[in-house]
């Protein structure tokens, strides 16, 4: 159970939600107010038409109520004491301030001098006010500020709300507070805020770091610009630590502007490349892409100006990822290059690995899946060294992405076993940082290689809480990939109804954000899902799209998936469209093969034998089947070897094993267990008849070896094959 309170000024976006109910706090009744006035007042016969004039100035508002009648005893008009007041001036002659903050404020003037200063430099550390604090910025002795707090207690607007482990104060009313802050004049006002920063650094020495929003507020307001800058920045860094990336932009955005305060020089022109770099990661979480290029473009300016060799390095870093998320994988990869020449150079561990990240994510999306391989493992194993001395959050962050692309890329190879240790290596890393984006990114790639290998459960309990955090915490760049995900992943399972809006999401907010990287993907997943509700026809406009995009942005991987679901959805068109079918099939094949793709690869052959079996052609759907069957139990993929089984049993043929491979033979044997349309045999002539060394023997030999020659040669190659059965051959290759 949450509560929360809020002024009726306050406009919030709660209402719709079935979570929500409001409780209205309207204004005490007439009723309700006299009971409290009563409380307050006491019941002398004097007093009725003082509590009507309160009630109508008030308008039933409690804490005005309260406040009203402290000030009549203030001025003496009430004499006594709490519920036993009595009347000393007539009512003719009160004068009641239009509003509470008038009370509070004519209150406040008629403090004791030093009781009033007392109160303003309490305002200036906030509504919660530590004693050490008052004690180092009041200039008051001991005696004379404790006898201060006494009495601004007894008058009700501070109290005491602890001892231990520190004595601590607060405003009876944020009200309260306000008034007494805007009580004090703009240079004394500024002085305690800086004598706030001096004591805040001194107190809290050990624990600085607890601290920052504050130092950075005080500093500000105390006009310290150098260490508003300096805390500014540090609390920016925080709140994106916890995914607080519009607070972080907003503190970085106030640090820029104050730039304007310091001495022109180097130093100033560095704060402001430095602080430019450090807004874009935040902005890039909120899908604020034009913001980035600009700060990005103006970073290069100044740094080109200075001629500084690094911070140009890292400019041309964040270019890369941009370019790459906007698809412009040859800008992404130039940058990528240069910003690696400058940090080979230098020897900066730091910057190496922000340009080995993001160049192996730009050799991902076109498709050079060794290349990147190669980039990321070097990456993961330079920043595997690293963290053992550097804890810091860059550190661990390039550690996690890169682990957790590598793990993407080693899924589109076909090496699941290894890519499952890279996804685990990034969560695991991840939870240790205990950065929220990094999560979500370790847990979203995680999902992703569950789900290529089939294993949909696993693959669920990890995209849904890694959508659940993009959504809280406006992760939005990143918001597409697990919501397309989790999309494909419930179309496999069967739930279409709830698949679709998410991989509707996914498409959609990837385009509002215009990042085209992996578009043509999160667009090929929505086809497979609207293939799934039935919808062949918009399952091809939609794959059609995507093929157009991924040869648009160089995305040869993602141009063969888009051949392989033309291929499905012909295939599912039937008839005339089996022909076109097979050319979608080749034509991803061959970019598959080429890409050394080898999942795909086995998807295709399995589409592409369901289309032969179609057409009739058994002994084509027979290779394509076996190659498919063959390349699933490789990478170790049980959800899709199924899958390709209950193809191969729609055949109804019989499978030959060769003898050089029992344990697949054993493997079939379990796997079409009972299954009447397929039998499974293992190949034993060669070896029997090897015993035979007569003329009569070699002659047999030879003649199996001239029946059987297409036979054998599959068996070689694959393993297995499949030959017609006895109802379909005649016999032929029973014996």
């Amino acid at each position: 159970l949450l509560m929360v309170n809020y002024r009726p000024e306050y406009t919030h976006g709660w209402g719709g939600k079935s979570y929500y109910t409001q409780f209205r706090m309207d204004p005490l009744q007439p009723e309700s107010a006299e009971e409290l006035l009563q409380a307050l007042l006491g019941t002398d016969a004097a007093l009725p038409p003082l509590k009507q004039l309160l009630v109508r100035q008030t308008e039933g508002n409690p804490f005005f109520l309260e406040e009203c009648v402290q000030s009549l005893v203030e001025t003496k008009a009430l004499l006594g004491e709490r519920g036993q007041y009595k009347m000393a001036k007539s009512i003719g002659t009160l004068q009641m301030p239009p509003t509470v903050q008038a009370v509070l404020a004519a209150r406040i003037d008629r403090l004791q001098p030093e009781d009033k200063r007392l109160l303003q430099a309490a305002s200036v550390i906030g509504k919660d006010v530590s004693f050490a604090l008052l004690e180092a910025i009041a200039e008051l002795t001991d005696e004379t500020l404790r006898g201060g707090l006494m009495r601004l207690q007894a008058a009700e607007f501070i109290y005491e709300t602890s001892l231990f482990p520190t004595l601590e104060y607060t405003f009876k009313h944020a009200l309260t507070h306000d008034v007494a802050y805007a009580s004090l004049l703009q240079g004394r006002r500024r002085t305690l805020h800086a004598r706030v920063v001096d004591a805040l650094e001194r107190v809290q020495a050990e624990r600085l770091g607890e601290h920052v929003d504050r130092l950075a507020h005080h500093a500000v307001r105390g006009e310290v610009w150098e260490k508003a800058v300096a805390y500014l920045r540090q609390a920016a860094a925080k709140a994106a630590s916890r995914a607080g990336n519009e607070e972080a932009v907003a503190l970085l955005d106030q640090a820029l502007q104050i730039l304007v305060h310091l001495p022109d020089g180097r130093s100033k022109l560095e704060l402001a490349i430095d602080i430019r770099l450090e807004l874009r990661p935040p902005l890039l979480q909120l899908g604020r892409l034009p913001e980035v290029l600009q700060l990005s473009k103006e970073a290069e300016e100044l740094g080109t100006e200075l001629g500084d060799e690094s911070r140009l390095a890292r400019v041309y870093s964040y270019l890369v990822n941009y370019h790459y998320l906007k698809g412009e994988p040859d800008l992404a990869i130039d940058y990528g290059e240069r910003c690696l020449r400058i940090a080979d150079a230098t020897q900066d561990l730091g910057l190496q690995s922000l340009a080995r990240g993001y160049l192996g994510y730009s050799c991902h999306a076109q498709g050079q899946y060794r290349r990147a391989e190669f980039i990321l493992r070097e990456n993961v194993d330079a920043l595997e060294r690293t963290r053992a001395t550097d804890t810091g959050t860059q550190t661990a962050i390039s550690y996690v992405t890169s682990s957790g692309w590598l793990a993407f890329t080693l899924a589109e190879l076909g090496d699941f076993h290894a890519a499952d240790a890279c996804a685990d290596q990034a969560m695991r890393a991840a939870d240790a940082a205990g950065h929220v984006y990094g999560q979500t990114i370790a847990r979203t790639l995680a999902g992703l290689v569950w789900l290529r290998r089939g294993h949909l459960d696993r693959a669920r309990e990890l995209l849904q809480p890694s959508l659940d955090a993009c959504r809280e915490k406006h992760l939005d760049v990143w918001r597409p990939i697990p919501s397309s995900l989790l999309g494909l992943t419930l179309a496999l399972r069967g739930h279409v109804d709830s698949a679709l809006p998410l991989l509707e999401d996914g498409v959609h907010l990837s385009e509002v954000l215009g990042i085209n990287a992996y578009l043509a993907l999160w667009t090929l997943h929505k086809a497979e899902g609207l293939l799934a509700a039935g919808e062949p026809a918009r399952a091809g406009e939609a794959a059609r799209h995507a093929l157009d995009l991924a040869i648009a942005h160089k995305e040869r991987g993602h141009q063969a998936w888009a051949w392989r679901l033309l291929g499905e959805v012909a295939s599912h068109e039937g008839g005339a469209s089996l022909a076109q079918a097979e050319e979608h099939y080749r034509q991803a094949l061959g970019i598959a093969e080429e890409l050394k793709m080898q999942p795909l690869v086995a998807h295709v052959h399995m589409g592409w034998g369901r289309v032969c079996r179609l057409l009739g052609d058994r002994l084509r759907a027979e290779e394509h089947l076996v190659a498919a069957f063959t390349l699933f139990r490789e990478m170790d993929v049980p959800f899709w070897v199924k899958k390709c089984g209950e193809e191969m049993m729609q055949v109804g043929e019989i499978f030959i094993v060769a003898r050089y491979n029992p344990q697949l033979y054993e493997y079939l044997q379990r796997e079409f267990s009972g299954q009447d349309r397929v039998r499974i045999i293992m190949d034993r002539r060669v070896s029997e008849r090897r015993q035979s060394r007569d003329a009569a023997a070699e002659e047999r030999r030879q003649s199996d070896r001239r029946q059987h020659a297409d036979v054998d040669t599959n068996l070689r190659e694959r393993g297995f094959v499949i030959l017609p059965s006895e109802s379909a051959s005649g016999g032929a290759a029973a014996s």
